[in-house]
């Protein structure tokens, strides 16, 4: 945890990534919430971003501003889910635009990308896109917590760190829950 925190000190922004491992699923809801919270004491005085493939909202139940969120997948408590056949994306389109302006105003800033329990459940919205930014801005730095897939391309070398844990177990270990 001390490179971690090292890590995000030495950047100028963070960017987040909550995937699959970050749910009911495979955690309890007050467990969940307070690793989201502890992510929002780790990046405290970072301008930041974070991106989720989750929809069960848990995201807004914690410290973290839901300005800075988007969910592509959608949203239970909305009734509005990707899985669902009508699927309506434009409930988050505004709020991708806008993280897409943040994104490409730390071109060429140190960014720390930290990614939490991001699987292979849609990789085309956070994992290639992450791995992408990391490879195209020579500042970026990639942490990687999963149970099971922490590797990182070797192109990427010297600017990952690969954790292979459960994040919320991670980040609660942290903080002595």
């Amino acid at each position: 945890m001390e490179r971690v925190k090292e890590w995000i000190a030495g950047s100028d922004a963070v960017l987040l990534g909550f995937g699959d491992e970050f749910t009911l699923r495979k955690a309890a809801k007050e467990q969940v919430i307070a690793a989201y919270n502890q992510t929002a004491r780790l990046i405290a005085g970072k301008p930041w971003f974070a991106v989720t493939v989750n929809t069960d909202d848990l995201i807004y139940e914690s410290e973290l501003n839901r300005f800075f969120i988007v969910a592509p997948c959608g949203s239970e408590a909305a009734g509005n889910v990707v899985t669902m056949e009508n699927y309506d994306e434009s409930a988050y389109l505004p709020q991708w635009e806008f993280y897409r302006n943040w994104l490409a105003a730390t071109l060429g800033r140190k960014l720390c990308i930290l990614e939490l329990g991001v699987g292979l459940a849609y990789p085309s919205v956070i994992r290639m896109p992450f791995e992408r930014t990391a490879k195209y801005n020579q500042k970026a730095s990639l942490i990687r917590v999963h149970s099971k897939l922490a590797q990182a391309p070797e192109e990427l070398a010297g600017r990952t760190l690969c954790i292979p844990q459960n994040p919320v177990s991670f980040l609660l270990q942290q903080n002595g829950v």
